[in-house]
């Protein structure tokens, strides 16, 4: 009986054991299927809509300055960088065929001009002879009307008339010649001093030098770059936005600006928008369409032209609407987005109907309300019921 007892015992103590290690190993796996998940709360906010990408400052007012003719540089007493005045000598030009031509036409002026004094007093002779030889012609005519001069003399008095008038004509036609060359002469002398001005490059605004792309002693021709300078207080940055995006950009919209340089977001406005969009190869060498925006600045603070910034063009905005993170949605393969709500500590997936978006959130306009909590992360593809703690 004892022997019996001592068995029945054994197997009471066998099957408790067996039941504790059952339950230990049903806990244990009922605990191991709580999944560790970071929610968020849909809550009331704002959203803005942007589009970033990245932009060049650059001078509203800039002037590239061309060589106006064969020429060689011969004085270059400006750099890249430098702030000039208004009127400012940038580059001086020499030009020999230039110089030799007016030396050659002031010359030929002056002569001329010599000329013309010698046949204006010609003129005035021939003048003077005239009228002397008509007043003899009428003292010899009365004369010889009263018989008291021959008509050898009459006749004498009389061809010396017209050999004064032919003279006279004579003197008029050459003066005019010269003063019709001399005109001419400084009509030409005027086009070639203009020339010669353009020899002297100046700067046409007060500002900074952008550009000098050439050097002292070299030789350029007609239309060759010599500088370019610009207003350096007055700057816009010029964005190339893709053509996808490009639709919903609006004169007047407003931009967000950053920069490393900068320890302060800038703001502006878009000012223009080019209407043609063209090819424009990414830094990963994808073909892409852009065209070009630009933006300007109320203050650019320390930014210079040719500075790298990072745009934001606000092109939509909400306020007081709900929102959750963009990461917490799921778009599912027939199109529509759902995230993954938790209900007393059970996931369950819930449809909604989305508006617009940012960087970070993205507008919940049907599915959820104000306080719903959600999985922050909507990749971690849990199923439905799964328990979570968070």
């Amino acid at each position: 009986m004892e022997e019996a007892a001592g068995l029945n015992r054994k197997k009471i103590i066998y099957a408790g054991i067996t039941i504790l290690i059952a339950a230990g190993i049903v806990c244990g796996w009922l605990l191991g299927s709580v999944k560790n998940v970071d929610t968020v709360q849909a809550v009331k906010g704002s959203i803005v809509k942007e589009i970033i990408d990245t932009g060049y400052v650059q001078p509203v007012d800039s002037k590239d300055l061309y060589a106006a003719q064969n020429s060689t540089i011969e004085q270059l007493p400006v750099e890249a960088g430098q702030k000039v005045e208004k009127g400012q000598i940038l580059v001086v030009l020499e030009n020999l065929d230039l110089t030799i031509q007016i030396r050659d036409t002031r010359s030929l002026l002056s002569q001329t001009l010599i000329d013309a004094e010698g046949s204006k007093a010609a003129l005035d002779k021939a003048s003077a002879e005239l009228e002397d030889a008509k007043e003899n012609y009428a003292r010899i005519q009365n004369l010889y009307e009263t018989g008291a001069a021959s008509r050898v003399e009459y006749d004498r008095a009389a061809l010396q008339v017209q050999i004064d008038e032919k003279t006279l004509q004579e003197a008029s036609t050459v003066l005019e010649a010269g003063l019709a060359q001399a005109e001419g002469l400084k009509q030409s002398l005027a086009v070639l001093s203009a020339k010669e001005e353009q020899l002297t490059v100046k700067s046409p605004l007060e500002g900074i030098v952008l550009a000098v792309p050439v050097k002292l002693g070299q030789v350029v021709n007609s239309g060759v770059l010599l500088v370019t300078v610009a207003d350096s207080e007055q700057l816009e940055i010029k964005a190339d936005i893709l053509s996808d995006d490009l639709g919903q950009v609006a004169v007047g919209q407003k931009v967000t600006v950053t920069a490393p340089v900068l320890d302060r977001r800038l703001t502006g406005a878009v000012k223009k928008i080019y209407p043609q969009a063209e090819e424009k190869i990414s830094a990963l060498g994808v073909i892409q369409r852009r065209a070009p925006v630009l933006i300007t600045v109320k203050d650019p603070a320390n930014l210079k032209p040719g500075f790298e910034v990072k745009v934001a063009i606000q092109t939509l905005s909400r306020t007081d609407v709900l929102i959750v993170p963009r990461e917490s949605v799921i778009t599912r393969g027939d199109g529509q987005k759902e995230v993954a709500v938790v209900n007393n500590g059970r996931i369950s997936y819930q449809l909604i109907e989305t508006g617009i978006n940012d960087q970070d959130n993205i507008e919940v306009a049907g599915g959820l309300k104000e306080g719903d909590l959600v999985v922050r992360d909507g990749s971690l593809g849990l199923k439905e019921n799964t328990k979570v703690k968070f």
